[in-house]
């Protein structure tokens, strides 16, 4: 029975060698991979391709084989096709050896193999010609020609040494040696596996209809992942509760386990199919909590903070000891400071598994703040906040803190005064402007540019001295907001593997060369594009916007419908 399932996941292949010569290399590498059942025959071009078909008759999983007779078999059948290249070893051997022969040499042959062979003979400046040919009928005339122009030696692959022999030219044969064949047979058995594998992932997640399953993650008899998909989440279980739940599984048939996630009460189904996949279906227990200004933030990662300038660690390290002692603070500073930044970054240095909410202070009803604290979360944001007209909001939530504990942390762009701070019992820090922390400029370029190179596979995985320099000399409106859009334009742009000061200089001064409103027309119009310039780089919060503009709310919807 064994013996039986080992055959039947054996991986079955077959080589056609295209010239005799290439068996006794085969003979070599062949009983270097025992996991694999291979076969070989020889055959060049059409009867290549008669046994390749012959072959995936039988039952097959793949065909190896080599140059124009490769070529042919790719056409015609439907399984996977590895052609054996030539190794730089195998050209420079073969290059080598005809350059001694005192005679007028030529490479013909296709791309695949004329490509390296030039590259070759250039480096070791040998006295040979290449020549690419794109169909086995271009052989001929051109052999025809070379003869005529007094060359004597052809190098190629099978085809083209066969008429050479009937042209009357001397051939000598481009053979791959055994690293190029074991290589070959290597990367087929891997092609294979992969294939098999990815067919039982199909087989088995169709037979579970995912369609039905939002978010569902499987594991082979190794505990190694096979298939995620996740629709709610974002891999929402650590290593250590995975590898609990695989030693369950193997215990019983099928599990269900809960999670209290910042996302959320979690429930995990799992399930053990064929004795090997362990399959887990995961789903909420409760709705997301859904309230006007309320954001639930259900996913964060931790990120490196700048501190190389001294106000930031100072800054970094006062917050730190605050949230340690679980004070209710001001966070003050200009748009763009980081104060959203840093506030996360502490929640999860601080209270990773527990639930970190944002509120609108403008948008948010009072009314719902009951309803918001049977989330219990850990941390409140109250952004947007004003002592003048959200005093009622904040005398609610210190008064709800007495009870239930949570960080409340005020974000606001106007530094509170100390009688103020005293009297609704707060403590303030208030954030450096950018050109106040200059020293962190170049961290935060660094940490940018990596964050741009995951996101959207940008070229620059580095930033020059230079560059930097630049940077640390620039004025940013915005503050880290402008910088992180700065060096993002820049990375697009950038085509080398270092960004450099050029390029973020192009950047700089494209960006300040832009017309943002018009100078003409009626003062209404000048008025409406204002407001839309405005509320594009606030990106349509029409909050901000209007405390920007100095108007209320209701003054530019207002104005927005006119």
């Amino acid at each position: 029975m064994i013996q039986m399932k080992e055959q039947i996941n054996l991986v079955r292949i077959h080589i056609v060698a295209p010239y005799s010569a290439m068996v006794s290399v085969l003979s070599e590498c062949i009983p270097l991979f025992p996991s694999a059942d291979i076969t070989y025959s020889v055959g060049d071009l059409q009867r290549g391709l008669e046994i390749a078909l012959e072959k995936q008759e039988d039952g097959i999983d793949l065909i190896i084989s080599r140059g124009g007779t490769a070529k042919l078999i790719k056409k015609a059948v439907s399984i996977p096709v590895i052609d054996i290249q030539l190794s730089g070893y195998d050209l420079t051997r073969s290059l080598t050896l005809a350059s001694k022969l005192n005679e007028k040499t030529a490479v013909v042959g296709f791309q695949n193999i004329t490509a390296g062979a030039a590259a070759i003979i250039k480096l070791l400046h040998l006295p040979i010609n290449v020549y690419t040919i794109h169909s086995a009928n271009e052989v001929t005339s051109l052999l025809l020609k070379l003869k005529q122009a007094g060359y004597s030696h052809i190098l190629g692959d099978v085809i083209t040494i066969n008429t050479s022999h009937e042209v009357g030219l001397k051939g000598m044969l481009l053979q791959s040696g055994r690293e190029s064949v074991a290589r070959a047979i290597e990367e087929a058995i891997y092609l294979i596996q992969t294939l098999k594998k990815q067919t039982i992932i199909n087989h088995v997640m169709k037979s579970l209809l995912i369609e039905e399953h939002r978010n569902i993650v499987m594991f082979d008899e190794d505990e190694t992942l096979l298939y995620k998909h996740f629709q709610d989440f974002r891999d929402p279980l650590e290593e250590s509760e995975w590898s609990l739940l695989h030693k369950s599984l193997a215990i019983n048939e099928s599990i269900k386990e809960f999670y209290t996630k910042d996302q959320g009460r979690l429930q995990v189904r799992g399930m053990l199919l064929d004795k090997r996949y362990k399959v887990y279906v995961l789903s909420h227990l409760h709705p997301v909590l859904n309230l006007k200004g309320v954001t639930e933030k259900t996913i964060m990662k931790k990120e490196p903070v700048a501190m190389s300038s001294i106000p930031s660690a100072n800054r970094f390290r006062l917050l730190q000891h605050l949230f340690k002692k679980n004070e209710a603070v001001v966070i003050s500073g200009e748009r763009g400071t980081g104060k959203t930044f840093l506030t996360r970054q502490l929640h999860i240095l601080e209270n990773r598994e527990e639930p970190y909410v944002e509120i609108d202070a403008d948008v948010f009803s009072l009314h719902d703040l009951e309803h918001l604290l049977t989330k219990k979360p850990r941390t409140i944001v109250l952004n947007q906040f004003s002592i003048d007209e959200h005093q009622d909001l904040l005398s609610a939530c210190l008064q709800k803190r007495k009870a239930t504990s949570f960080q409340l942390i005020l974000h606001t762009s106007v530094r509170w005064d100390e009688e103020q701070l005293e009297a609704w019992g707060l403590k303030h820090v208030h954030l450096p402007i950018l050109a106040d922390r200059k020293e962190d400029i170049g961290d935060l370029a660094t940490f940018f540019l990596a964050d741009f190179h995951q996101i959207y596979g940008t070229r620059p995985v580095g930033i020059s001295e230079e560059a930097i320099s630049y940077l640390e000399h620039l004025s940013y409106k915005h503050h880290i907001r402008t910088l992180r859009e700065v060096i993002k334009n820049a990375t697009m742009d950038e085509k080398e593997y270092l960004l450099s000061k050029e390029v973020i200089k192009s950047v700089v001064e494209t960006t300040e060369q832009k017309q943002t409103f018009p100078i003409n027309g009626t003062l209404k119009e000048m008025e409406k594009a204002i407001i839309a310039q405005v509320l594009q780089e606030e990106n349509q919060n029409q909050t901000q916007a209007a405390k920007r503009l100095g108007i209320n709310r209701a003054t530019l919807w207002r104005k927005l419908k006119d």
